[in-house]
C-alpha cells in the first residue's frame, strides 16, 4: 500500500525552499508514495509578489492551498479564526485528509500548523535556516513555546550539518538529522544548454536569489563600486526579484554602475546565465544550505561566497571557489583576488566539476526516502 505523505509550505512563491520542494516531491517514487503538497496560503503573506516556476509539480503530485489570501474577505475570516479558535480546531477545519507522514517543510507557519495535527502520523520538521538567527531576539518564554512545538514532531531534519548544530545548540537534548537538499543535476545541465547568453569581455559574475536584505546585495553593490573606483573591469548579472529591487536600482544608479551591474529580474531558467558566467557570487548574511550555490557546483561553476552555514559542506574537501569572511571587506578581498588573477577560476572550475557528483539526485533521494520510512542513517 502506498504511503500518504503531505508536505506543508507557507506558499509556493519563488524561493530556494520552494524550488527544492518541487524537485523533491517530483522525484519521489509514485509507486511507493501518494504525495500532496499543501500551501497554507495561495500567495505570500509578506508581499503581493508571486512567480510561476517553469517546471511545476508532476501529475502524480497533488497540490492545493488552504487560505485564499488574495481575497480580502476570506483572509479576514481566517485571521478572525486564527485569533479566536484553538489551533487544533483550525487544523481540523482545514485538513480533511488522513496522512501517514506530515512534513513541515519550513520554519514558522508550516511547523506550527503541523504541530497542531491530531493525526497519528509520522511528523517531520524540516529546518532550512541557521537557527541562531531565528532565536537571537526571542524571549525565554518564546523559546519555550518553540520547544513545545518541536516536541510534537517525530523527527527534526536540517538541510546541513551546520543547521543541525545550530538547532542542537539551542536545544541540547535534541537529535536533529541532516538530509541534504536534492537537486535535479541532469535537468540543470540540460536547461543550462537551452539558451546562449553572450558574456562581457571581462570577468562576468552572476548572483541569483530573492532581492531581500538578508541576501546582502546592497553590500555587494558597495563592494563592486569600490572595485570600479580602483580601476577593475567586471560585469554582474543579478537574477531575481523582491522587495529590495527599487532600492538596489537606485544604489546602482547612485554609484554609476549601470554599465557593470544589470538587474535582470526573475528568470524561470537562470541556468544558462550561471553556465555562461565566470563565477557565481553569494553575498548572503545567512543561509541554511544555499540551493543556488549547489546548482552552480553542479554546473562546475566557481563560487565566491560569504561564510554562511553549509558552505564548507557544499565545497567538501575541494576548493570550488572562495569562502570569504562574512563582511563587506571579506567580499571585496575575494572578488579582487579573482579580478587580479582570473586564471585562478580554471582551477576552481576543475574542483567544482569533481564535487558535482556528490549532489547526484539518486544519492540525495535515497536519503529522503529513508527519512520518510522512519529509517535511521
Amino acid at each position: 500500500m502506498k504511503k500518504k505523505v503531505a508536505f506543508y509550505i507557507e506558499s509556493m512563491v519563488v524561493g530556494g525552499a520552494e524550488r527544492v520542494l518541487i524537485d523533491l516531491v517530483n522525484n519521489l517514487n509514485p509507486e511507493k508514495y501518494e504525495v500532496t503538497v499543501i500551501a497554507l496560503f495561495k500567495n505570500s503573506v509578506y508581499s503581493d509578489y508571486c512567480f510561476q516556476f517553469e517546471d511545476g509539480f508532476k501529475s502524480h503530485v497533488q497540490y492545493k492551498y488552504l487560505i485564499d489570501n488574495t481575497s480580502g474577505i476570506r483572509y479576514r475570516i481566517f485571521n478572525y479564526m486564527n485569533a479566536h479558535l484553538s489551533k487544533k480546531k483550525i487544523y481540523q477545519y482545514l485538513i480533511n485528509d488522513e496522512f501517514d507522514v506530515e512534513v513541515a517543510f519550513y520554519e514558522g507557519w508550516p511547523t506550527e500548523f503541523v504541530s497542531f495535527s491530531n493525526q497519528d502520523s509520522y511528523k517531520i520538521a524540516w529546518l532550512h535556516t541557521d537557527q541562531h538567527r531565528l532565536y537571537e531576539k526571542l524571549t525565554i518564554n518564546q523559546i519555550k513555546e518553540k520547544k513545545k512545538v518541536y516536541e510534537s514532531f517525530s523527527q527534526i531534519v536540517g538541510v546541513s550539518e551546520a543547521v543541525c548544530k545550530s538547532y542542537k545548540f539551542i536545544f541540547p537534548e535534541s537529535e536533529p538529522r541532516c538530509v541534504y537538499n536534492p537537486v535535479q543535476d541532469d535537468l540543470i545541465r540540460t536547461k543550462a544548454q537551452k539558451e546562449e547568453i553572450k558574456p562581457k569581455q571581462f570577468v562576468q559574475f552572476v548572483t541569483v536569489g530573492r532581492l531581500i536584505t538578508i541576501k546582502g546585495y546592497e553590500r555587494l553593490i558597495s563592494v563592486l563600486a569600490r572595485c570600479k573606483r580602483e580601476g577593475y573591469k567586471f560585469s554582474l548579472w543579478i537574477i531575481g526579484d523582491g522587495e529590495e529591487r527599487e532600492h538596489l536600482r537606485l544604489i546602482i544608479e547612485r554609484d554609476q554602475l549601470e554599465q557593470e551591474i544589470l538587474l535582470l529580474g526573475q528568470k524561470s531558467n537562470p541556468y544558462p546565465f550561471i553556465k555562461t558566467a565566470d563565477c557565481l557570487i553569494c553575498s548572503s548574511y545567512a543561509e541554511g544550505l544555499s540551493t543556488v550555490v549547489i546548482e552552480a557546483i553542479v554546473l562546475g561553476k566557481p563560487v565566491i561566497t560569504t561564510d554562511c552555514s553549509g558552505m564548507d559542506e557544499i565545497f567538501g574537501n575541494l576548493e570550488c571557489g572562495c569562502i570569504c569572511e562574512n563582511s563587506e571587506e571579506g567580499l571585496f578581498l575575494a572578488i579582487i583576488q579573482v579580478l587580479e588573477t582570473p586564471n585562478r577560476l580554471d582551477y576552481y572550475h576543475s574542483q567544482a566539476k569533481q564535487r558535482s557528483s556528490f549532489f547526484a539526485l539518486k544519492n540525495r533521494m535515497a536519503d529522503v526516502e529513508a527519512l520518510l520510512e522512519g529509517l535511521t542513517k
